[in-house]
């Protein structure tokens, strides 16, 4: 379910995404998006379990790492594409603003999940969500993405009982979609 486009969401700690347009493809929408990343700064080791996943680098130098694989580095003009179900993470490895291309397919939740977790992390001093937003998030979406850095026990054990606890005290009632902006 997508949200208005465009839309730009800001983590609050060196990463702005810029949602701007979904293309209709016959075998599923294409979600394009473009990513403004300051040095040093990038997403923790995820997956998406149902999207593939692509970059272009348009500025700077994105450093990416798929899990059991060596670090590698995308320079201005190159790209790369991480398919569905592959864990990865990239950064910022160069000391200007990294400037990226990007898109994802399909589109799924993808823009929903991502304004979330920002919408979270915006208001904290650390790029983590808070417990009651990773526990939501992670709850709502296990079969669409996954956070490999959390412990297992955490995911399977702490998070549904936190979900269900800001369940019954309505905390997730802001995440409807007429609250995010539809």
């Amino acid at each position: 379910m997508q949200l208005r486009l465009p839309q730009t969401i800001n983590s609050g700690h060196g990463e702005i995404v810029r949602f701007s347009e979904c293309i209709h493809e016959p075998d599923g929408d294409r979600i394009l998006f473009e990513g403004y990343v300051q040095p040093g700064c990038g997403p923790i080791l995820h997956v998406h379990l149902q999207q593939a996943e692509g970059f272009e680098v348009k500025q700077g130098v994105m450093a990416f790492q798929a899990l059991g694989s060596d670090v590698k580095h995308l320079h201005v003009g190159e790209s790369t594409v991480f398919e569905k179900s592959v864990p990865h993470r990239f950064w910022n490895s160069s000391e200007e603003e990294l400037i990226l291309v990007s898109w994802a397919k399909p589109a799924g939740n993808l823009q929903r999940y991502m304004t979330i977790l920002f919408l979270s992390t915006s208001k904290r001093s650390s790029n983590a969500p808070g417990l009651f937003d990773a526990a939501y998030l992670a709850m709502q979406y296990r079969g669409e993405f996954d956070v490999l850095e959390v412990p297992r026990a955490m995911k399977h054990f702490v998070f549904p009982v936190v979900y269900w606890i800001g369940q019954a005290l309505g905390l997730y009632k802001k995440y409807a979609v007429d609250s995010l902006g539809k």
